[in-house]
């Protein structure tokens, strides 16, 4: 047997970046929550607050998301952390202002209703487009898996 070879690829499978496209139903741009009742359950770094806003990122039910800036790219698209949650939503009163945050609600908790972000962008192109479970970019397409 080979159980190096089936350990390895048990490994690389166990890091594989996952995202499950279910948009968010409600959003807060410009606030965070001062203290989650729970750690994130998933954190994914150097992505589009697009992506965030689209995908769940936990097995379970997600709640809320905040995604965080970081950067931008020399396209002008910004990147951030998405820090994924499953525990209860914060209420309006928990929320506080951070600049560059955008909190991302699968309920009713945002300040404004839809994902509030515009698509995912290709960082070469800028062309819109979404990106299926597995990570593969489709461009020009707004129906991935």
């Amino acid at each position: 047997m080979h159980f190096p070879s089936i350990i390895a690829l048990l490994a690389a499978s166990a890091v594989t970046v996952s995202a499950t496209l279910d948009p968010c139903t409600s959003n807060t741009k410009d606030k965070a929550p001062a203290s989650p009742a729970c750690s994130a359950s998933k954190s994914s770094s150097d992505i589009q607050a697009a992506e965030c806003s689209h995908n769940t990122r936990v097995s379970g039910t997600q709640t809320f998301a905040v995604w965080t800036s970081t950067k931008t790219n020399s396209n002008g698209i910004e990147y951030g952390t998405c820090k994924a949650y499953t525990c209860a939503a914060p209420i309006d009163s928990e929320m506080t202002a951070e600049e560059g945050a955008w909190t991302f609600f699968w309920g009713s908790g945002g300040e404004d209703s839809g994902i509030g972000t515009d698509c995912i962008k290709d960082p070469n192109t800028t062309e819109c487009g979404c990106e299926n479970s597995d990570g593969q970019f489709i461009p020009g397409s707004d129906s991935c898996t």
